[in-house]
């Protein structure tokens, strides 16, 4: 009875502070996932020892319900998802860095709640933010995998062979060599927009007020995908937009998370994290078994190809509302 009592009340703590908005992927009973916050939650609750003088019994008890919730912290953040099936514990078995990380990230967890209760028992909340260095070395072993494997590929496959074959079967070498009539009138038409682009060059424009976008919000609702570290965003019958290797590059070197999720869409779009102008895509469905990229229709994917080529999204942060 007592262990069912301090369960039900440890799930009241994060029904009480959890704001509505935010999504929570529960791990365990007591442990969870806000991925809106990017941030390894866990409650615990604890009562001291028969016998203990009341004047130490509300130190007990709130010492053991931090140790309770140090547990359930250690189940959260190893159900992280990392990458499609991959969750954090995978990597901690292979990587001593990334298991290194998480224990100082259960080191630097921050109680969040203590509630001493009148009946003798405590209740507390620790909160531990997935960004840092914990992103850093998990980012690491992921990018690094996926680097290491296209290189691979890169080099089964040559490459710049390929290509230089492709164009010789396009344009044939004795037409190469020998000079299209059309030649000259192409270099006189090239010449003539360097000049009247360099003319345009000479004149004073006036300063425009910047309307690039700040950020980047995709509307999941409606379709299965779920949260990782690592979301994709993906072209129709093609291959993946974001984030970028830039992108990736960033989030190893800074620990920042590729995207932050949420459950309401004007929540998304007023985050401080997408700025005042962030753009807005429609998900057109998930990609995988792993429901963990999302598809863009062919409209969305060309605009924010032509985004990314820009460099739009290099400073910019990303919001998927679930």
């Amino acid at each position: 009875m007592r262990q069912y009592y301090l369960w039900f009340i440890a799930v009241c703590i994060f029904a009480s502070g959890a704001n509505a908005d935010n999504y929570v992927e529960w791990v365990g009973p007591n442990s969870g996932i806000n991925w809106t916050e990017g941030a390894a939650i866990a409650a615990g609750a604890g009562i001291a020892k028969e016998g203990t003088p009341p004047s130490l019994s509300k130190m007990q008890a709130c010492r053991a319900a931090v140790v309770d919730a140090q547990r359930n912290l250690v189940e959260s953040l190893q159900g992280v998802r990392v990458e499609g099936i991959t969750r954090i514990e995978d990597l901690m078995l292979e990587s001593d860095v990334v298991q290194s990380s998480v224990e100082g990230t259960l080191k630097g967890a921050v109680m969040t709640e203590r509630k001493p209760q009148p009946d003798g028992t405590c209740e507390v909340t620790l909160r531990a933010p997935l960004a840092g260095n914990l992103a850093s070395s998990v980012y690491d072993e992921v990018f690094e995998a996926e680097g290491a494997a296209f290189l691979q590929l890169h080099q089964v496959i040559d490459v710049e062979a390929w290509v230089a074959g492709l164009l010789d079967l396009m344009v044939p070498t004795a037409l190469a060599n020998a000079g299209a009539p059309w030649q000259s009138a192409i270099d006189q038409l090239g010449s003539r927009l360097d000049k009247i682009e360099a003319m345009l060059g000479q004149r004073s424009t006036p300063i425009s007020q910047d309307t690039s976008p700040t950020g980047l919000v995709i509307d999941a609702r409606g379709s299965n995908f779920i949260p990782s570290m690592s979301p994709a965003i993906r072209q129709l019958r093609a291959g993946i937009l974001y984030p970028t290797s830039k992108t990736k590059q960033a989030a190893s070197e800074r620990g920042q998370l590729v995207s932050l999720f949420t459950r309401d869409l004007e929540t998304a779009k007023a985050h401080p994290i997408v700025g005042e102008r962030p753009v807005v895509f429609k998900a057109l469905r998930t990609w995988g078994d792993t429901r963990t990229s999302i598809v863009l229709n062919t409209a969305s994917s060309e605009r924010l190809s032509r985004m990314i080529k820009e460099g739009q999204l290099e400073d910019a942060g990303v919001i998927i509302v679930l």
